[in-house]
């Protein structure tokens, strides 16, 4: 009782003084008095009527009484908000004075009372004692929960010991990953046991408090309506009174506003916020160009400006605009052509313009501005330009550095009126704040819960695998995408790494996240399953093996490609066959593959051909690796293609990314890059033939490709590996051409029949189809025209049927 009398006749008192300030500011703001006395006279909405040329005096006397009404309309309306604030004013003096003079006797009488209903239980007269005791709780019950909310400390008053003891903290178990009774039962001198059962670091178990810790915070601020900031929030009424109406411009636009369900996606987005408001309080060449690469934010950061103005918390010259965002859809949706478009854009930016407090926020500027092919696109800088320069209205376009470099820079003088806001993609460590947030408003949709490490994992893997949209949105997509599947498809309550994983898989098609038994098995005898395909070629094979088991291990750098190997040798030695099988390895087809023939890439204007030169011719290289980021990219006879197409490939083998023709970054960071080069096969030829080690000797043949010009020593030095190819013995070749027959009996298989493979079949094919030149790869045409043509004849004629095999002799082909 001594804790509570003390604090209301200090804290509670101070409280009760800055509760009475906050309503009355609150009215004051909320009828916005101000501007309202500022603006007694003015037209109604700017309602005015004008009289033509000339002087006519019956015009002239309409004209003046219905301006002079609409001033009247205004006032009387004004008049009556003012007083009606005024009014409420008074009432909030009285009653806060009486309510201030109740507050300082209410200690008083309630000890009165409860000393009388002790004097009552002495005195056995138990009617008193209740009486006593009911009136004194009734008087303390509001005084009393606000002493017991006074009490409760926001978790950033609380050291962490404290925190444990709090309800709520429950939650950061959850977050934790670990069983909510085996939290509750820790304390600070057992958490570091506990965190390191659970594989939790401290940094992380700090940062998931701080997380829980922050939002249970503001909501606890939110819910406390009487503090000043909750209060001056509410938008009020009056201030649209001065503008004009906007009846065409409202029927194309919408107002921006930015809701609380959003509200997470702003972390760390402050300086462009200020930035965009810097520009627009300007009095010269106040137009924003929100500038930024898809997926970074730029409409939510314009939408969190919009909510700055709508609770009045911006500079005095913006406090009373709207923005409004243009759906340039709809107003060329009820245009027959071109100029009948452009004069509805005038009608609507003459209604902005008279409205006098717009401002009009564009998306995809880029479309509107200069020569336009495509559906949804039109060149309309003719009509707004002259708009620019107005002091009446504001523009805020939102681009591409694409859209700003190709249409908007190339536009003359149309650049001068904008100033450029630059949104720059943001850093992991302010993208998991923002992730936090998200998971905190997914998960009231979807009823599951999310882990912290799920977030590590979504924003490592979203970088990792889905480079080509920028944070946060990627990491947020799949969020929701993981939370949905969670929710729908798993009778989980938890958003874990493994369902991260899972979706990633589904989406790639390719394994992520924790190697499973089988898998391991896989990865460990990898060699074995690449040579049941390959013949010889050792070298080739265990450098494949071994970046393969890096990638999908975690080990390898993860701003590069998956892999990167320059293959050398002879024709028809198995290069092309070996990337076939990678592809099938570790992307799970051979079709995933990516080949380009760079012989026909010899010239330098060819590197359009690879990057693309407009949106009509666009790149090969380019958009095959767009459309599939996971693949295989095969560059057969590299050495054939020019110098600076080479030198192409050096930022890509290095960095994982390339640009193509609009300043788009494509990533490579998905894709095993296979060089194939026929360059130095007579060398190499010459050396197995004087019985050289080729891997002991392949500092020889890259000199020789070096002092030849072939390949420059950083582009060789790119690549992961470069790996020579020994040409086929005929003992090679027998095991080649019995793989290849095998690989008919599959085909044949679907119609249950099949081809004995005997020792003379096989070098009956090698003997037809080995060339020294062309190595083995003239064997495939010989299975092809001699003996897939004999299997046909033979089920014409009815002789193979089936169920039956065929044993065909040498003599046959």
């Amino acid at each position: 009782m001594y804790n509570y009398f003390f604090w209301h006749y200090t804290d509670g008192t101070r409280k009760y003084l800055e509760i009475w300030r906050n309503y009355f500011e609150f009215f004051w703001r909320f009828f916005s008095v101000k501007m309202l006395l500022k603006t007694l006279f003015w037209p109604w909405k700017r309602d005015i009527t004008r009289h033509g040329r000339g002087f006519d005096f019956q015009e002239f006397f309409q004209v003046a009484a219905f301006n002079a009404i609409a001033r009247i309309m205004g006032a009387i309306t004004k008049l009556t908000a003012i007083v009606f604030c005024l009014l409420l004013e008074c009432l909030t003096i009285v009653l806060g004075a009486v309510f201030f003079a109740v507050w300082l006797f209410l200690p008083v009488v309630i000890f009165a009372f409860l000393l009388l209903g002790i004097k009552a239980v002495f005195a056995l007269n138990f009617l008193d004692v209740i009486i006593m005791f009911v009136l004194a709780g009734s008087l303390y019950w509001l005084p009393g929960l606000f002493y017991s909310i006074s009490q409760k400390k926001f978790p950033s008053e609380l050291s962490l010991a404290e925190m444990m003891k709090e309800e709520w903290f429950d939650l950061v178990w959850i977050r934790a990953g670990i069983e909510s009774e085996q939290g509750r039962g820790a304390n600070l001198a057992k958490l570091p046991n506990l965190l390191k059962t659970n594989d939790i670091e401290e940094e992380e178990f700090n940062h998931i408090v701080n997380w829980v810790a922050r939002q249970y915070e503001a909501r606890e601020r939110a819910r406390r309506f009487w503090r000043r900031e909750n209060l001056l929030a509410e938008r009020g009424i009056g201030k649209d009174w001065i503008y004009g109406y906007s009846v065409h411009l409202d029927l194309v636009s919408k107002a921006l506003h930015f809701s609380k369900k959003e509200e997470y996606q702003l972390i760390g987005r402050e300086n462009e916020v200020e930035a965009i408001e810097r520009v627009l309080s300007r009095a010269e060449e106040n137009n924003a160009l929100v500038v930024g690469d898809l997926g970074v934010g730029k409409k939510t950061i314009i939408k969190k400006f919009a909510e700055l103005i709508y609770r009045g918390n911006v500079l005095p010259t913006l406090s009373y605009k709207r923005v409004l965002e243009l759906d340039m859809g709809a107003v060329m949706a009820g245009s027959a052509n071109t100029s009948e478009m452009e004069a509805r854009l005038r009608l609507i930016m003459d209604e902005a313009v008279m409205a006098g407090n717009i401002i009009l926020v564009i998306d995809n500027f880029h479309n509107y501005i200069g020569p336009q092919t495509g559906v949804g696109k039109i060149d309309v800088s003719g009509a707004l330009t002259p708009y620019l320069a107005s002091h009446h209205i504001q523009i805020i376009g939102i681009t591409t550095y694409d859209g700003l470099h190709k249409k908007i820079e190339t536009t003359p003088g149309l650049l001068k009126y904008f100033e450029k806001v630059e949104i720059k993609e943001l850093e992991e460590d302010k993208t998991i704040l923002i992730l936090e947030d998200a998971a905190s408003s997914m998960e009231g949709r979807t009823d599951v819960r999310v882990t912290y490490k799920a977030l590590k994992e979504i924003i490592s893997k979203s970088g990792q695998y889905f480079a080509d949209i920028a944070m946060p949105e990627r990491a947020i997509d799949l969020l929701d995408e993981a939370l949905v599947y969670v929710a729908t498809k798993t009778g989980d309550k938890m958003l874990e790494i493994k369902h991260v994983d899972l979706i990633i898989s589904q989406k790639t098609e390719i394994p992520v996240g924790e190697v499973v038994m089988e898998e391991k098995e896989k990865l460990s005898r990898l060699e074995d399953i690449l040579h049941r395909r390959l013949i010889n070629q050792e070298e080739a094979v265990k450098d494949i093996a071994s970046a393969m088991r890096r990638a999908r291990l975690g080990v390898a750098e993860k701003k590069r490609p998956i892999g990167s190997f320059l293959f050398l040798g002879p024709t028809g030695v198995g290069k092309t066959e070996t990337a076939k099988t990678l592809a099938e390895a570790y992307f799970g087809k051979e079709e995933r593959m990516i080949r380009l023939d760079m012989s026909e890439y010899q010239n330098l204007y060819d590197i359009n051909r690879l990057i693309g030169a407009s949106e009509e011719e666009p790149g090969h290289l380019t958009t095959a690796v767009r459309e599939d980021p996971f693949t295989l990219l095969l560059l057969d006879e590299i050495e054939k293609a020019h110098p600076n197409i080479l030198n192409l490939f050096l930022q890509v083998l290095d960095e994982g990314w390339l640009t193509d023709f609009a300043g788009r970054k494509v990533s490579f960071r998905n894709v095993i890059i296979i060089a194939t080069s026929n360059a130095g096969a007579e060398l190499i030829r010459e050396m197995v033939g004087q019985g050289l080690n080729l891997a002991v000797e392949k500092e020889r043949l890259l000199d020789f490709l070096q002092s030849n010009n072939i390949f420059r020593p950083e582009f060789m030095n790119r690549f992961d590996g470069v790996v020579v190819f020994h040409p086929l013995t005929k003992d090679h070749l027998l095991k080649v051409a019995e793989l290849m027959l095998r690989g008919l009996n599959k085909r044949l298989a679907e119609q249950k029949m099949a081809v004995v493979i005997t020792a003379p079949l096989l070098k009956k094919v090698v003997e037809l189809g080995y060339d020294p030149q062309y190595g083995a790869r003239p064997m495939r045409r010989v299975i092809q025209d001699k003996i897939e043509d004999l299997i046909s004849r033979k089920i014409l004629d009815g002789s193979l049927q089936k169920g039956q095999s065929i044993e065909i002799k040498p003599e046959e082909i």
